[in-house]
């Protein structure tokens, strides 16, 4: 009888050795698993059919290009042509053509298991407001890529690949859903349908102006859900009541009363209105802040939903993230299918790094967990995982799919404690200094480095 992997001398050596790379590779191929990605294919895709290039396979290998193991798509082509059994042309026709209801499926995907991973290792942190399930959304501008398209060859202006919305669960800390935006000049606006019709109960929506729309607002209300969404400036109501002063955060000091909703679609809704009169002005020149919400005042009161507002950011320090940390955005693909696919593969790639998150907050501490690094856990991934599989051959990762959740995860807890929190935690450094007013003049254009530390000994 053929050994288990976990068994395995090799296994346990890369386990000791590079913990984060081997758990990667136990958790991607548990949330894109060859059988259920595929299945999604043919749920989803309605022109686009698989002949020699599985949708599965293609998805691992752009897999292997987002989390740094291949330095570009022709090279994990090469790598795994066989795999493939396509040639590149090929691969890059296929990715130009999934469509979008596809990527955007793989994401949810993705978060389903890694939810299901997750409860099952334990430690789960609570919602953040009880009886509600939080949800966070913003949108994401993908950069300009190559004037590899034809009609672009002659233009100065950057092509744009499209936009794309995107929801985070901040309690898993994984992106639940994703609404891909091909047109790059659209609104942001333009994608809000396809979120309004994934409203559930008891859920708490937070998000920015650019979603403080009447149709969003009362869908949330009329799902029995609630919101936390700063006011767009175009956005009127009547105004009731004084500002009662209620107290003061960081940020500056909060006021409430209450605004009339215009009326929609026959309905009229009275919100709490929060004042924030800042502090500090934002990067816009904003003094005040007005956040718009129907909790009910029980449930949160306005310190609170102040600070609710404040945890828009977790999303977009997840957009940073996949920004700086996996290849969210490949130049060279150009197409808006394939670039919005590029970035649906990488909220994948970001809901296993918070499965990764999650075993060590079990084994070592919410704190421990917190304090992780994403450049050093992407590091690790790109630059040990090629050894990895190299050493293990593929057939011998099967067992990772097949075997029982509990058992699955019991696996996670042994590797996460063989983790030394040191290796990847952050670099913290002190507060910024006001840099010094610059010496010289135009003329000067170089100086000598060692000229200049030698006269710090003389003095």
């Amino acid at each position: 009888m053929k050994k288990s992997i976990f068994q395995d001398s090799v296994f346990q050596n890369f386990v000791k050795e590079a913990p984060i790379a081997t758990a990667a590779q136990m958790i991607l191929r548990r949330l894109i698993e060859p059988g259920a990605v595929d299945q999604i294919f043919d749920d989803n895709a309605k022109r686009q059919y698989e002949r020699t290039q599985l949708f599965s396979a293609i998805t691992s290998v752009m897999a292997s290009v987002i989390l740094g193991q291949n330095p570009s798509v022709r090279a994990a082509h090469k790598k795994h042509a066989e795999k493939l059994g396509a040639s590149c042309t090929a691969l890059y026709n296929k990715l130009q053509r999934i469509e979008p209801q596809t990527s955007r499926a793989l994401v949810r995907h993705s978060y389903r298991s890694a939810v299901e991973v997750q409860k099952t290792l334990g430690g789960v942190e609570r919602h953040d407001v009880p009886g509600y399930q939080t949800r966070i959304l913003d949108g994401n501008h993908l950069g300009k890529t190559e004037h590899r398209i034809k009609e672009t060859r002659d233009l100065v202006a950057g092509p744009l690949p499209g936009k794309s919305l995107a929801v985070l669960d901040p309690r898993f800390k994984a992106i639940c859903d994703f609404v891909p935006i091909e047109d790059g000049y659209a609104q942001e606006r333009s994608g809000l349908d396809q979120i309004i019709q994934t409203l559930q109960k008891h859920q708490l929506w937070i998000a920015d102006r650019n979603f403080c729309t009447l149709k969003l607002m009362y869908s949330i209300a009329a799902k029995s859900g609630c919101f936390v969404i700063r006011q767009h400036a175009k956005l009127k109501g009547e105004i009731r009541g004084k500002e009662k002063k209620i107290g003061k955060t960081d940020t500056g000091v909060i006021y409430e009363n209450q605004l009339v909703l215009p009326e929609y679609q026959g309905e009229q809704m009275t919100v709490r209105r929060v004042v924030i009169k800042l502090n500090e002005p934002t990067r816009d020149g904003d003094t005040e802040m007005v956040i718009l919400s129907n909790l009910p005042i029980d449930d949160a009161d306005a310190l609170r939903i102040s600070e609710l507002y404040r945890d828009r950011w977790k999303v977009e320090t997840a957009f940073l993230h996949m920004t700086l940390h996996l290849n969210c955005e490949i130049d060279s693909l150009c197409y808006p299918a394939a670039s919005l696919f590029c970035f649906a593969m990488s909220a994948v790639s970001f809901n296993a790094l918070s499965v990764i998150k999650s075993m060590v907050a079990c084994q070592h501490g919410r704190e421990a967990s917190e304090s992780l690094s994403h450049y050093y856990l992407s590091d690790e991934i790109a630059g040990d995982s090629r050894g990895l599989l190299i050493a293990l051959e593929e057939t011998r990762w099967d067992e990772v799919t097949t075997i029982p959740l509990r058992s699955y995860c019991d696996e996670l807890l042994k590797i996460a404690a063989s983790i030394k929190i040191s290796r990847y935690r952050k670099s913290v450094r002190g507060p910024k200094k006001p840099p010094p007013k610059k010496k010289g003049n135009k003329r000067t254009v170089h100086v000598s480095t060692k000229r200049l530390l030698d006269k710090r000994k003389e003095i």
